[in-house]
């Protein structure tokens, strides 16, 4: 999850870099089983730190009322890095040929991080040096997954890129959560042209039954419609956060930042019994998940033993000795998120997480037990003539895979390792319909899941 902190040590080898004080904003658990958010001040003296930590609260508080962060607050941690600058400010060469300068006084302050206007056109802030960034970020927050800064100017300013810079105007809020459109969803701008090739928002294609957001075509206000300034480029809605300040993320941005949020983290926070557990298989035995929960929950639970699918559907099970057999018996739990925020019966990925644990049953009923989490994707979803299966950690190399149509007979289908994380899937042969996927390694079952063969 954490992909930065090996760039980051990488960076922090070259050029030493201050520890500043780090103040909790937000706290759901451990770094490691969240996604994590570090806010930055730059131009921000010793004196008006305590105002930099309640205008990253501030910005914080309000990321999380914009839905999908609201659904999936649970998610998240976050922290404020309290970076001294020398002096107050964010740098203004009034260099900008979109206005008459100067729009506010020339201004040089020895701030920290770097922080300028005039990036381009004048209202665009953002640094010349992020390294200083890097820099921070790998001695204060490491793990981080999402960073902005924000520049001690009541000037209206932000910009997004590697990282997102808002300044602390009145609209600061806004501009926090549009940036991060950018730098954390990887969304395009919809209030202009950028010539920055496809995204989750913006295509070329304009036939509504193929686009990459037709499932939301005719919902919500979603459509096709062209860019005035390129109008062979087109975009889903007509009034996104992602186009005007003060609105809400339509639903294809939504979707693309929830499909974010599914790439980095697990729902599953904590399960028991643990690897190398002992317990009684001649007495009932306990399984517990403890898991992350959206905002409603929208999880759903399956469980199964020995391929069999249970009744249950919550996050604790109890195994009596009856249902085990003599040897080897394996429990799979899977969970995947059944938001309506995500169009999931007719999406390109389909994300979920499983725990498997491996319960011997012997004459002496005592039995150590093998547990293991994993994470896979499966995509595209529905497929057409093929799909993948991508695990988080590696398959093993006598993994099988089995196809069960809608009435539960075996259907033959050919796959391969592509490499040792990846599993292709040839479905060309097959007809139309809804299929269940199966993996095993071993006689261990990993995988059951549906794919929509269209």
């Amino acid at each position: 999850m954490k992909k930065h902190l090996l760039i980051l040590l990488l960076s922090s080898s070259f050029c030493f870099s201050q520890t500043f004080d780090t103040v909790p904003l937000l706290q759901n658990g451990t770094n490691d089983k969240r996604i994590n958010i570090a806010v930055l001040g730059d131009g921000f003296t010793v004196a008006q730190l305590p105002a930099f930590v309640t205008s990253a609260q501030n910005t914080v508080n309000y990321l999380f009322t914009k839905s999908p962060y609201t659904e999936y607050k649970n998610y998240f941690n976050v922290y404020a890095v309290k970076v001294i600058s020398a002096e107050s400010g964010v740098k203004h060469p009034g260099t900008a040929t979109d206005v008459t300068e100067p729009v506010i006084p020339v201004s040089n302050p020895n701030n920290y991080l770097g922080s300028t206007f005039d990036i381009g056109v004048h209202r665009c802030i953002y640094s010349n040096t992020t390294n200083k960034v890097a820099q921070v970020l790998s001695a204060n927050v490491p793990d981080y997954d999402i960073t902005y800064v924000l520049g001690n100017s009541t000037e209206y300013g932000g910009c997004g890129g590697a990282y997102a810079f808002a300044s602390l105007n009145s609209s600061a809020n806004e501009i926090v959560v549009h940036e991060l459109g950018h730098s954390f969803g990887n969304l395009a701008d919809e209030y202009w042209f950028a010539g920055s090739g496809e995204s989750a928002n913006k295509t070329q294609t304009s036939n509504p039954a193929t686009i990459k957001w037709k499932n939301w075509v005719g919902l919500n206000s979603v459509g096709v419609f062209p860019h005035a300034e390129s109008p062979s480029w087109f975009r889903p809605h007509q009034s996104c956060e992602m186009r005007y300040l003060n609105q809400q993320f339509c639903s294809v941005c939504k979707e693309r930042i929830i499909e974010k949020i599914h790439s980095l983290v697990s729902p599953v926070d904590s399960f028991t019994p643990v690897n190398t557990s002992t317990v009684d298989a001649n007495s009932n035995v306990t399984f517990t998940v403890n898991e992350i929960l959206p905002i409603p929950n929208t999880l759903v639970n399956t469980w199964k033993l020995n391929g069999t699918t249970l009744a249950a559907t919550g996050n604790t099970l109890t195994v009596t000795p009856s249902q085990l057999n003599n040897g080897n018996n394996t429990l799979l739990f899977s969970v995947t998120d059944n938001t309506t925020l995500v169009k999931t019966d007719n999406h390109s990925t389909v994300h979920f997480t499983n725990v498997s644990w491996t319960l011997n049953k012997n004459a002496l009923g005592t039995s150590e037990i093998k547990a293991e989490e994993r994470r896979f994707s499966i995509y595209p979803n529905p497929a057409n003539t093929e799909f993948f299966i991508r695990g988080r950690s590696n398959f093993a190399k006598d993994i099988k895979i089995t196809l069960y149509d809608a009435s539960g007979k075996l259907v033959p289908v050919k796959f391969e390792l592509q490499d040792a994380a990846t599993v292709y899937v040839d479905i060309h042969d097959l007809p139309s319909g809804i299929y269940t996927v199966t993996a095993t390694e071993g006689k261990s079952l990993i995988i059951s899941q549906k794919i929509i063969k269209e």
